[in-house]
Protein backbone atom coordinates (compact mmCIF):
# COMPACT_ATOMS: atom_id res chain seq x y z
CA UNK A 1 0.00 0.00 0.00
CA UNK A 2 1.38 3.08 -0.91
CA UNK A 3 1.54 6.10 1.87
CA UNK A 4 0.09 9.50 0.99
CA UNK A 5 2.65 12.19 1.14
CA UNK A 6 1.45 15.69 1.28
CA UNK A 7 3.07 19.01 0.38
CA UNK A 8 4.54 20.70 3.46
CA UNK A 9 2.64 23.92 2.89
CA UNK A 10 4.42 25.49 6.23
CA UNK A 11 7.75 25.48 4.96
CA UNK A 12 6.48 26.82 1.06
CA UNK A 13 5.08 29.38 3.63
CA UNK A 14 8.19 29.84 5.79
CA UNK A 15 10.08 30.47 2.37
CA UNK A 16 8.13 32.49 0.80
CA UNK A 17 8.07 34.78 4.17
CA UNK A 18 11.96 34.94 3.52
CA UNK A 19 11.74 35.48 -0.03
CA UNK A 20 10.33 38.69 0.58
CA UNK A 21 12.23 39.88 3.50
CA UNK A 22 14.92 39.48 0.91
CA UNK A 23 13.17 41.22 -2.19
CA UNK A 24 12.70 43.45 0.55
CA UNK A 25 16.31 44.51 1.20
CA UNK A 26 17.27 43.44 -2.35
CA UNK A 27 19.35 40.70 -1.82
CA UNK A 28 18.59 39.00 -4.98
CA UNK A 29 20.97 36.33 -5.10
CA UNK A 30 19.21 34.77 -1.62
CA UNK A 31 15.66 35.52 -3.18
CA UNK A 32 16.98 33.46 -5.93
CA UNK A 33 18.44 30.65 -3.64
CA UNK A 34 15.43 30.26 -1.50
CA UNK A 35 12.86 30.18 -4.60
CA UNK A 36 15.23 27.32 -5.98
CA UNK A 37 14.62 25.63 -2.60
CA UNK A 38 10.87 26.04 -2.10
CA UNK A 39 9.97 25.32 -5.79
CA UNK A 40 10.48 21.14 -5.22
CA UNK A 41 8.38 21.62 -1.79
CA UNK A 42 5.80 23.20 -3.56
CA UNK A 43 6.10 20.38 -6.54
CA UNK A 44 6.35 17.27 -3.74
CA UNK A 45 3.22 15.49 -2.83
CA UNK A 46 -0.39 16.42 -3.10
CA UNK A 47 -2.24 19.22 -0.96
CA UNK A 48 -4.76 18.24 1.31
CA UNK A 49 -8.36 18.63 0.41
CA UNK A 50 -8.76 21.28 3.31
CA UNK A 51 -9.75 25.15 3.84
CA UNK A 52 -6.45 25.14 5.50
CA UNK A 53 -4.73 24.73 2.69
CA UNK A 54 -6.49 26.42 0.21
CA UNK A 55 -5.78 29.78 2.94
CA UNK A 56 -1.93 28.96 2.93
CA UNK A 57 -2.04 28.62 -0.81
CA UNK A 58 -4.18 32.36 -0.96
CA UNK A 59 -0.95 33.33 1.31
CA UNK A 60 1.57 32.24 -0.38
CA UNK A 61 0.00 33.30 -3.93
CA UNK A 62 -0.44 36.98 -2.32
CA UNK A 63 3.11 37.01 -0.97
CA UNK A 64 4.52 36.48 -3.93
CA UNK A 65 2.65 39.20 -5.79
CA UNK A 66 4.19 41.33 -3.37
CA UNK A 67 7.71 39.77 -4.50
CA UNK A 68 6.72 40.26 -8.31
CA UNK A 69 6.08 43.92 -7.59
CA UNK A 70 9.21 44.69 -5.62
CA UNK A 71 11.19 42.67 -8.38
CA UNK A 72 9.48 44.32 -11.38
CA UNK A 73 10.40 47.61 -9.38
CA UNK A 74 13.87 46.83 -9.22
CA UNK A 75 13.93 45.80 -12.65
CA UNK A 76 12.60 49.24 -13.86
CA UNK A 77 15.22 50.90 -11.75
CA UNK A 78 18.11 49.09 -13.27
CA UNK A 79 16.60 49.67 -16.81
CA UNK A 80 16.35 53.29 -16.25
CA UNK A 81 20.16 54.10 -14.55
CA UNK A 82 21.11 51.75 -17.71
CA UNK A 83 19.45 54.43 -19.80
CA UNK A 84 20.80 57.29 -18.02
CA UNK A 85 24.20 55.42 -18.00
CA UNK A 86 24.06 55.10 -22.08
CA UNK A 87 22.83 58.29 -22.76
CA UNK A 88 26.23 59.46 -20.44
CA UNK A 89 28.75 57.39 -22.78
CA UNK A 90 26.99 58.83 -26.33
CA UNK A 91 27.56 62.19 -24.79
CA UNK A 92 30.75 61.74 -23.95
CA UNK A 93 31.73 60.08 -27.08
CA UNK A 94 29.99 63.19 -28.96
CA UNK A 95 32.06 65.96 -27.07
CA UNK A 96 35.28 63.85 -27.35
CA UNK A 97 34.37 63.75 -30.99
CA UNK A 98 34.60 67.71 -31.43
Amino acid sequence: MTEVVYCDLGRAMTLTEAMHAAATESRWDELTELEAERDPVLHTGTMQQSQETLEMLKAIMQVDSLIRELVSAARDEVAARWDESRRVRRAVAAYSQV
